[in-house]
């Protein structure tokens, strides 16, 4: 028997040590299993080469508001906490463990940005790698033909844009809006004369839809100016003592009048203000191309909401003066920027400085109060719509630093930048 025994025994405890193996292995199994079920979800950032026509056409709306058409950046949602299926997600981190590390070194960028010496190979490698699928991508078929110019001034960069990139929107007179009725359908008065002939406003605000101006107090300065412009489904209620509550334009893009769930010709949030929309166009501002294919259809609502409320002035900016802007950028910097078309934040920042003789924007430059929330009035965060990555954020930021005539002072504790109107600048004949 005692042969037998001893044969007998290490097969015993070779099951025993199986069944441990085993019980191990499932358990570990298990605690996977419910930390993926109870954990959000990030979901991996994908390269804009490989998204739909589609998802591209949802991120460029994103960060487009500073994030988004922006949106920008891809720069506007009305929801407070994204859903697994929210394109926003695209371009989060890879790991959660990096968030900590791209926050870290949007900070960086954005005090050099401060400075007004920032360049893209500052930036986070996935949004370096973003800016290069985009600039592969190149979906409106941009052509770059200007100059590169070396560093202008501030008052150079004003007379540029002032010269090259006047304000513009539609007049019904051109195809396929001639044809169409149009010229009786838009306002009777452009948008630079609606406040009468030759006017300006004296002192505007362009308020970002931020996350920095979260407990900034600002709400009452803001309220101080002549006009002021908001973009987007920003809302303004709850968010008083932060952002005001005075609302003279607001500018929103496709997404805003296509999608069914802003309500747009339902909410309150676009009654009461002059409205001014806009989409991105093909590069050689092909209209009857642009009318029949755009990137969100606001033809239709805009008609629409003419035909109900044909007392409200409503403009659809002209996309020459939208790709017009995108030159100016383009030939200020040595770099190669993203080939899509500038954010809500830097069109608004340009068109207030048609209509007003001082214009103060807050937060379009982050204050000390930075952060990667894009939006005060949601719950996502990406440094994406800080410094950009549909949207050539970085480079328009770097142009409006330059044109800061306000302190650093302000810059840093208010994220406010003061920018003369263009009819106060003086650039000869």
């Amino acid at each position: 028997m005692t042969p037998r025994s001893s044969t007998m025994t290490p097969t015993i405890k070779q099951w025993r040590q199986l069944v441990l193996v085993a019980m191990l292995a499932w358990l570990l199994i298990f605690l996977a299993l419910l930390s993926y079920f109870l954990e959000p979800q990030a979901v991996e950032p994908r390269s804009p080469s490989s998204l739909t026509h589609t998802e591209t056409r949802r991120l460029a709306s994103i960060q487009g508001s500073p994030w988004g058409i922006r949106a920008s950046p891809l720069e506007v949602s009305s929801s407070s906490s994204p859903t697994n299926k929210d394109p926003r997600r695209m371009y989060r981190a890879e790991q959660r463990g990096r968030d900590h590390y791209y926050y870290s070194q949007s900070k960086t960028v954005v005090q050099r940005l401060r400075r007004g010496n920032a360049s893209a190979g500052m930036l986070s490698p996935y949004l370096q790698n973003a800016m290069r699928e985009y600039l592969n991508l190149n979906r409106y078929h941009v052509v770059y033909r200007g100059l590169r110019r070396g560093r202008q001034s501030g008052i150079e960069v004003l007379c540029e844009l002032n010269k090259q990139a006047r304000l513009r929107t539609l007049d019904g007179t051109e195809q396929p809006f001639s044809g169409l009725g149009w010229d009786r359908l838009v306002p009777p008065r452009p948008l630079e004369q609606l406040w009468g002939q030759g006017s300006k406003f004296k002192s505007c605000a362009v308020v970002t839809s931020a996350g920095a101006i979260l407990n900034s107090s600002l709400g009452r300065e803001i309220d101080s100016h002549e006009a002021v412009l908001r973009f987007n489904a920003a809302p303004t209620e709850g968010y008083e003592n932060d952002v005001g509550n005075k609302t003279t334009i607001r500018i929103i893009n496709s997404q805003i009048l296509a999608q069914p769930r802003h309500r747009f010709n339902t909410s309150s949030l676009y009654k009461g203000m002059t409205l001014v929309a806009w989409d991105p166009a093909p590069y050689s501002v092909d209209l009857p191309r642009w009318y029949r294919n755009p990137d969100y259809d606001l033809f239709n609502p805009y008609e629409e909401r003419r035909r109900l409320h044909p007392t409200q002035p409503f403009y659809i900016l002209h996309p020459k003066f939208i790709w017009q802007l995108w030159d100016v950028i383009q030939g200020n910097t040595q770099e190669n920027i993203q080939p899509n078309p500038p954010s809500s934040g830097f069109i608004g920042i340009v068109l207030m400085m048609s209509l007003c003789e001082e214009v103060h924007v807050y937060e379009y430059i982050p204050s000390l109060r930075q952060t990667d929330l894009c939006h005060y009035h949601e719950r996502y965060s990406d440094a994406a719509c800080t410094l950009g990555a549909y949207h050539p954020l970085l480079f328009e930021k770097l142009l409006v630093q330059r044109m800061n005539s306000g302190s650093q002072h302000d810059l840093k504790t208010k994220g406010k930048v003061t920018l003369p109107g263009f009819s106060t600048v003086n650039c000869g004949p």
